[in-house]
């Protein structure tokens, strides 16, 4: 398995990556945490066959990835551990496609904490631990209306990305938009912006708000403003608004 230099370089310092048993024997377990925006990093070791709690090694973080390191001798290479915040809470982690409290190896690299860098107060690796998947509504979906005819237009990048769409269904005319950020979705604060036919962003009003974009924050609509009623050719949906 490849690791950074990073993570080398913070292993070289705690001298917390442990060398396997012997060149034909290999049955470690490492969790390694890794924040490479700061270059930390930090590997704890654990046993077979044992429930472990341990803190991690030289650094609690805050960190952005954890990876589970099984050996090729390692019984049970389904093994699952767990990261706990200073709440003792699970840490939520992500690896396309799951999302779950706990994590494991599989070869697939790096799980992502949900939310960004925490700190992390305790490691747990435990035989009896299984996947908890974990459903989340990222639902993100603009609706547009003339208080008859409606459409909704959902969003696929959970609002990590620019995203441009055309209205489906119908290109209106419209007097009114309305943004639906799921629960789970990281950011919240998510603006998008509806354009006409010309080109132009269409202005928008929500007391007391008068805006060329338009969130959520659990308000409702936005009414159209300039012009009060408009078709709508494209739905555009970008963290830097």
């Amino acid at each position: 398995m490849q690791y950074s230099i990073v993570f080398m370089s913070a292993m070289a310092a705690t001298g917390s990556l442990a060398a396997p048993q012997s060149a034909q024997f290999d049955n470690s377990i490492n969790v390694i945490l890794q924040n490479q925006a700061i270059e930390l990093g930090s590997g704890t070791t654990f046993v077979e066959g044992e429930r472990e709690v341990k803190s991690p090694v030289g650094s609690s973080g805050p960190f952005e990835t954890v990876e589970l390191s099984l050996g090729p001798d390692v019984e049970q290479q389904n093994l699952r551990c767990q990261i706990l915040d200073d709440d003792d809470e699970p840490i939520v982690v992500f690896r396309d496609p799951n999302t779950d409290t706990t994590f494991a190896d599989a070869d697939g690299g790096p799980w992502m904490l949900r939310g960004g860098a925490q700190v992390v107060k305790t490691i747990v690796c435990d035989p009896e631990f299984e996947g908890n998947p974990i459903e989340l509504d990222l639902d993100i979906r603009v609706t547009l209306s003339d208080g008859n005819l409606a459409t909704q237009t959902a969003f696929l990048e959970a609002g990590l990305e620019a995203e441009e769409q055309d209205p489906v269904g119908s290109s209106g005319p419209f007097n009114s938009v309305n943004l639906r950020i799921g629960a789970d979705v990281l950011n919240q604060d998510l603006r998008c912006q509806i354009i006409d036919d010309n080109g132009d962003a269409i202005e928008l009003f929500r007391d007391p708000n008068e805006a060329f974009t338009f969130g959520d924050a659990g308000k409702g609509a936005w009414s159209f403003l300039e012009p009060a009623s408009s078709f709508v050719d494209k739905i555009v949906c970008d963290p830097a608004f």
